[in-house]
C-alpha cells in the first residue's frame, strides 16, 4: 500500500460512525471519533458498547477510540492516515465539513464518505483537485462488524493508488469483501436489493399474499436470510427502506423500472403512523407479550400469524440443496411458484440491465447481494440455477423484454454466466461480450476450484479430502442432508480416520480441516444419537463416543501438522474436532462452544479434556493449584457458553493463546494452509502431558455445594443439577483422582465417555434431544 493506515478519524458518532470506529478497534486500529460536542461523541461511543448484536469483539477494545469534537480537536486530524465521514445524509453539511477539515490534513491522508446516496461530484464541487484525488466513497453496511460488504466508489479524480490502498486495507485489515461500484444512486447492493424488496411488496399487494406467505417464500427456502422480506424491512427500518427507494425514484429518471421504487400507499401509511419496524416496536410485525402478530396488508390491522400452506412449498422444503429448492419453486405452477418466479426473474432482468451503469461486471453484482443482503446466491448465480435459456424462453413467452446482452450470450454458445476452466472461475463479461477469467485473489483458496485443479483424493456423501497444493490436504465437510449446518455424521468421521492414515503413507505434509459452507459444524448428528437411544443400543453409543474420542486424539498426536479453520457456528462435535488440532486458524466471527448440556449431555468426543487442558495451560503461570482450572472448565461447559467472537472464545477456554484469528473469512483456508507449511518443517507431534492434576473428591464437593445453591435459588432445575454433578465428577477426576498424583488424558476420556452413555440412558435427556430436534430450541425439564 502506498499509504499505511495506522490511525483513523471517524467523523460522526451516530449509529454507523460509532460502529465503524468499533470495527476499526476490533482490527486493532486506533481512531479519533468526532462529533459536534464532546458529550455527543462520548455518548455515541458509549452507545456502541451497548448495541445488540455487539459491535466489539471485546468490550475492552473501546479504549482504542478517542472521543473528539470539531471545535477543540480539529488539529488532531494531522495524526491520521484516513478520515471517514459518517454524518447525517445532508449535502450542505457534508460540503461544509469537508471544507472545515481540509486545512488540518496531511497531504497523503485519504478521505472518504460513508454516504449511501449522495454523489461524489456534488459533495466535492468546491474542493480542490488535490483533495478530490484522495477522496472516494467507502460504503459500509449496517452493522459494520457483521456485514461482509464494503462498496468502494472512486470519483472522477480519485487516484488509482488511493483506491488500491483502501481495497487492501478493507480486505486484509477490516476483513471485508470488496465490491467496485460506480458513483450512481444507491451504488450496487442497495440498488438491486431494495429493488427486489420493493418489487416483492408490490407483487404481494397485487397477488393478495399475506406478510407470512411472502416471508415463507422469500427466506431460507430460496437461500435468502431467515428474516426474508418483511422481517428484514422491520429490522432495517421502514423509513430507511423508503429513503433508499425514494433516492432511486428521484435520481434515476431513466430507470426502466423506476415505478417499482415509488413508495406504495401501505408503506406511506405505516411511516405516517410511526410504525417503523423494530425500532418503534411495530411495522409489518408487532410483538404483544409472547405472541408475534402480523400486519394485514389490506386493512392495516394486526392479527395472529396464519399458517402458510402452498403445495409447491410443502414439496420442496425437504430438498437439502438450496439450488434444487430455487429451481423447483420458481417453476412450480401454483400461486407460490408464480410469485417466486416473478420476484426472481424480474430481479435478474433488472440486474442485467444495470451493467455497466452501476458496476462493470456480474461478479460485483453477485458479491454485493451476497455480502450486503445475505443472499446465498447472487442474481447471475441464481440465473444459472434456473437455466438461462429455459428462463429466457419463459420471460419472452410472458411478453417481457429480455436483456440484449444475455440473449447475445446464449446465442453465441455460452449457456451460463459462470463456468470453471482448468481450476479458474470464468464469468461472462456483458460489456466485452465474452467469457473472462475472474480476478485472482492472492489470499483466497476456493475449495470448489481446487477440486477442478487436481483430483479429489477421497470423498463420500458428506466429506471430501481435497488436495489444495504444496503437499497439503483439506478435509472438507459438506453434509448431504444439511449442507449449511454440517452436523457430524459417520461419513465425516470415516474420512477423517482415512485422512489420518493416508497422509503419512503418501508423503503429504499436513492437513487442514475446514470448509466453505455457512457454518463449520453445528455438532454431532442428534437424530442418529436419538435413533440409537430408542433402540437402547448402549454399546453402539459407547463405541461411537470411543471412536470419536480416538479420532480427536488422532488429530492431536498425528505425525504431521493438523490445522483447523473454524468459523461461524462451530458447536459440540464441531468444536471437539476443531479444538484437537495443533492450531486453530479461526475466523474473527466464531460462535463456538460445548453446548451438549442443552440436550442433557456432556461432550462425548474429548471436548471436556480440551477445555480442561486449555484452562490448565492458561493458568499454569499463576500456579493456582488443581481446582481453579477445573472450576473455569465447569463454568464454560455447564453453562453451555457460546463465544460471541474468536476473541471471546479465547477468554472462555475454547481457543488457546497460540491460535490465530483471521479478520477476513475468505482468507481462512489460505492462512490455515500457510500455517501447516510453516509447521511442517521439522514437525514433532506434542508429547502427552504428564502434569494433569485434578482435585478429586474435595473439588467435587465444592462444585456439588455450588450446584445445590443454584437449585435453591431457582436458577437451575433438578435435572440441570443432575447433569452438573455428572460433569463435576468427570472434571474432578471421578473416584480415582488425587491432587498430588497426575492423571493421564485417557483417564479423563474414559470418565467422559462413561458419563456420556449414562446420560443417554436418562429419560429427561431423551426428552431434551427429541425437543431440540423438533423445535430447534432447548428444553428445561
Amino acid at each position: 500500500m502506498s499509504t499505511q493506515i495506522k490511525k483513523v478519524a471517524v467523523l460522526g458518532t451516530g449509529v454507523m460512525g460509532s460502529q465503524i470506529a468499533a470495527h476499526l478497534a476490533n482490527a486493532g486500529i486506533p481512531s479519533l471519533a468526532f462529533d459536534i460536542s464532546q458529550e455527543v461523541a462520548q455518548r455515541g461511543i458509549e452507545m456502541a458498547t451497548k448495541i445488540k448484536p455487539p459491535a466489539f469483539y471485546d468490550p475492552k477494545a473501546v479504549k482504542r477510540i478517542t472521543p473528539c469534537n470539531f471545535d477543540d480537536h480539529l488539529e488532531r486530524l494531522g495524526e491520521v492516515d484516513w478520515v471517514i465521514e459518517a454524518v447525517v445524509e445532508r449535502l450542505d453539511i457534508k460540503q461544509s465539513l469537508f471544507k472545515r477539515i481540509a486545512p488540518h490534513l496531511k497531504p497523503e491522508t485519504i478521505v472518504s464518505s460513508n454516504t449511501s446516496g449522495i454523489s461524489i461530484s456534488d459533495m466535492l464541487q468546491e474542493m480542490p483537485k488535490a483533495f478530490r484525488q484522495r477522496f472516494l466513497v467507502t460504503h459500509f453496511f449496517n452493522p459494520p462488524r457483521y456485514m461482509h460488504l464494503l462498496e468502494i466508489v472512486p470519483g472522477a479524480d480519485t487516484l488509482p493508488e488511493v483506491v488500491q490502498t483502501m481495497v487492501e486495507f478493507g480486505e486484509n485489515v477490516l476483513g471485508k469483501g470488496i465490491v467496485y461500484a460506480k458513483d450512481t444512486p444507491n451504488f450496487v447492493a442497495n440498488r438491486i436489493g431494495v429493488y427486489g424488496m420493493m418489487l416483492t411488496l408490490r407483487l404481494a399487494l397485487e397477488m393478495g399474499l399475506t406478510v407470512e406467505e411472502v416471508d415463507a417464500l422469500t427466506g431460507t427456502v430460496i437461500g435468502r436470510p431467515k428474516s426474508a422480506t418483511f422481517r428484514t424491512a422491520d429490522v432495517v427500518g421502514l423509513d430507511t427502506l423508503a429513503h433508499v427507494a425514494r433516492t432511486a425514484y428521484e435520481k434515476c429518471p431513466s430507470d426502466e423500472e423506476r415505478e417499482i421504487f415509488r413508495i406504495p400507499e401501505v408503506l406511506e401509511k405505516l411511516i405516517e403512523n410511526g410504525w417503523l419496524g423494530q425500532k418503534s416496536g411495530q411495522g409489518f410485525y408487532k410483538k404483544e407479550g409472547k405472541e408475534i402478530l402480523s400486519l394485514d396488508l389490506q386493512t392495516l390491522e394486526y392479527r395472529p400469524r396464519q399458517k402458510v400452506r402452498f403445495e409447491s412449498l410443502d414439496k420442496i422444503k425437504k430438498l437439502p440443496r438450496t439450488e434444487d429448492r430455487i429451481k423447483a419453486l420458481a417453476y412450480a405452477d401454483d400461486k407460490a411458484g408464480q410469485f417466486v418466479w416473478q420476484v426472481l426473474s424480474r430481479t435478474l432482468v433488472y440486474s442485467a440491465n444495470r451493467i455497466p451503469e452501476i458496476t462493470d461486471d456480474i461478479l460485483n453484482v453477485d458479491n454485493a447481494t451476497r455480502w450486503g443482503f445475505g443472499w446465498e446466491f447472487g442474481p447471475f448465480e441464481t440465473w444459472d440455477i434456473l437455466g438461462v435459456e429455459e428462463s429466457l424462453q419463459k420471460i419472452e413467452a410472458e411478453g417481457r423484454p429480455v436483456p440484449e446482452g444475455v440473449r447475445r450470450m446464449v446465442t453465441c454458445g455460452c449457456p451460463q454466466f459462470y463456468t470453471v476452466e482448468k481450476g479458474q472461475l470464468v464469468f461472462y463479461d456483458l460489456v466485452k461480450r465474452e467469457p473472462a477469467p475472474a480476478p485472482e485473489r492472492p489470499n483466497v483458496i476456493q475449495l470448489k476450484l481446487e477440486k477442478h485443479r487436481r483430483p479429489v483424493v477421497m470423498e463420500n456423501d458428506s466429506a471430501s479430502l481435497v488436495d489444495i497444493g504444496d503437499g497439503v490436504l483439506c478435509l472438507e465437510f459438506h453434509s448431504k442432508y444439511q449442507p449449511n449446518m454440517n452436523p457430524i455424521d459417520d461419513d465425516m468421521l470415516k474420512l477423517l480416520g482415512a485422512a489420518l492414515q493416508l497422509i503419512p503413507k503418501k508423503g503429504f505434509k499436513g492437513l487442514v480441516i475446514g470448509n466453505q459452507a455457512q457454518n463449520f459444524s453445528v455438532g454431532a448428528n442428534l437424530g442418529m444419537i436419538l435413533h440409537l437411544i430408542q433402540q437402547q443400543a448402549w454399546d453402539q453409543i459407547e463405541a461411537l463416543s470411543k471412536n470419536f474420542q480416538d479420532l480427536t486424539q488422532g488429530i492431536k498426536y498425528a505425525p504431521f501438522p493438523v490445522v483447523s479453520a473454524p468459523f461461524n457456528m462451530t458447536l459440540g462435535g464441531g468444536f471437539e474436532i476443531s479444538a484437537a488440532a495443533d492450531v486453530a486458524v479461526a475466523s474473527a466471527e466464531l460462535y463456538t462452544g460445548a453446548v451438549e448440556v442443552g440436550v442433557g449431555l456432556i461432550p462425548g468426543a474429548g471436548g471436556t479434556l480440551r477445555i480442561l487442558l486449555n484452562f490448565i495451560n492458561m493458568m499454569k503461570p499463576a500456579r493456582m493449584g488443581p481446582f481453579p482450572p477445573v472450576q473455569k472448565a465447569f463454568e464454560t461447559i455447564a453453562y453451555a457458553k457460546v463465544s460471541s467472537s474468536a476473541v471471546d472464545a479465547q477468554k472462555i477456554g475454547y481457543l488457546r493463546p497460540g491460535d490465530v484469528i483471521v479478520m477476513n473469512p475468505d482468507h481462512l483456508i489460505f492462512k490455515a494452509k500457510q500455517t501447516v507449511l510453516e509447521m511442517a518443517e521439522n514437525y514433532q507431534p506434542p508429547a502427552p502431558p504428564d502434569d494433569i492434576y485434578l482435585p478429586g473428591e474435595g473439588g467435587y464437593l465444592v462444585l456439588e455445594a455450588a450446584i445445590e445453591d443454584l437449585v435453591k435459588q431457582g436458577k437451575i432445575s433438578e435435572y440441570d443439577a443432575f447433569i452438573g454433578k455428572k460433569l463435576a465428577y468427570v472434571l474432578t477426576g471421578g473416584d480415582i483422582a488425587d491432587p498430588l498424583q497426575p492423571v493421564d488424558e485417557q483417564t479423563i476420556l474414559d470418565l467422559e465417555r462413561r458419563v456420556f452413555v449414562e446420560l443417554c440412558q436418562q429419560p429427561k435427556t431423551q426428552e431434551r434431544i427429541a425437543h431440540m430436534l423438533k423445535t430447534g430450541k432447548p428444553l428445561r425439564n
